[in-house]
Parts: structure tokens; C-alpha cells; sequence
């Protein structure tokens, strides 16, 4: 959301920094609520503010896919493409590695634009098989993970590049 301390996320402050301390690499997403480029840019003020302070392994990730948006036959396809680059284009100002994190059907009918060529993707599909043919750095593949440590069910992914290696 905007760039609010009411929006932070009240946990990442404290697993950021015990991922700093357990040299666990890590990276990080916003779910964007943006409608325009002005409020793209209060997104990416916010993550900044949040992120400073830690050295990431993996992409800074735009997670583009609010149910609002895609219901809205006013928003078209390059309006979300113009809210992404501004997301990413200030994060990059500051030397951050930046993604688009989106669903296999948001990846197929909404982020057309080539402007998400120039971005690795994080595809969600829950399924045996992607079935994508573009490239991409990462696949969530279930939302029904066990980690040992966590009482909930988590998000599992498999990482097709190696990001600590790029980002270093």
C-alpha cells in the first residue's frame, strides 16, 4: 500500500532481521493496490523505507494482481504496465534487483505489456506444472507447505535462478 507506517507489515522488521542475523537469504514483495503512477511511486517509497537497512539475496517483487484492478474496465493493460515500470524503475534508482510477482492467468492477460520482459517473474500456479512458456525466476507452486518452525500453512516455491549469486 501507500507509503504508511499503518501499512507495514508488523513482522518484518523481526524477520528481516533474523534472517540478517541466521544468514538467511531473503528478498521481498509488495502487494500493490496502486491505480496510477503517483500511487505506484508512494509503493515503492514504502518498500525503500522498509529495506534499507538490510542487504537482499533475492528480487524486490511487485505482487500485481488485486482483484479490484482486473475487475475495472477502465484499467487496461498498459495502465498496469505504466504502474509497474514506475514501481520498479524508482527501486532500481536505488540499485535494488526488481520482479513481478503475478498468477499464470494474470501473467497471460493482464502483464502483456514487453514492459515485463525486462523484469524477472514470480508465476503463482498451483499445479504440477507451470505451463508457461516465457521466462521466469521463480514458480509458487502449492499454498499448502509444512516448514518445521511454522504452525500455519505456507507458500512453496521452487527459484530457477540463483539469485544471491546475481544480486551480490
Amino acid at each position: 500500500g501507500s507509503n504508511l507506517e499503518s501499512q507495514d507489515d508488523p513482522y518484518f522488521k523481526r524477520n528481516a532481521d533474523e534472517c540478517t542475523r541466521l544468514k538467511i537469504p531473503f528478498g521481498v514483495y509488495l502487494y500493490s493496490y496502486a491505480t496510477n503512477e503517483r500511487e505506484a511511486l508512494s509503493e515503492a517509497e514504502h518498500v525503500l523505507r522498509l529495506v534499507k537497512d538490510y542487504q537482499m539475496a533475492y528480487p524486490v517483487y511487485y505482487d500485481l494482481e488485486d482483484n479490484n484492478i482486473s475487475l475495472d474496465d477502465f484499467f487496461r493493460n498498459q495502465t498496469i504496465a505504466n504502474i509497474a515500470q514506475t514501481f520498479a524503475q524508482r527501486l532500481e534508482q536505488e540499485g535494488y534487483y526488481v520482479g513481478m510477482y503475478a498468477s499464470l492467468f494474470w501473467f497471460r492477460t493482464k502483464l502483456t505489456s514487453p514492459i515485463f520482459n525486462e523484469y524477472t517473474k514470480w508465476i503463482a500456479r498451483y499445479n504440477d506444472e507451470l505451463n508457461y512458456d516465457g521466462e521466469y525466476g521463480m514458480w509458487q507452486y502449492s499454498a499448502t507447505g509444512n516448514v518445521l518452525g511454522i504452525d500455519t500453512m505456507v507458500d512453496l516455491n521452487y527459484a530457477y535462478k540463483d539469485f544471491p549469486q546475481i544480486i551480490e
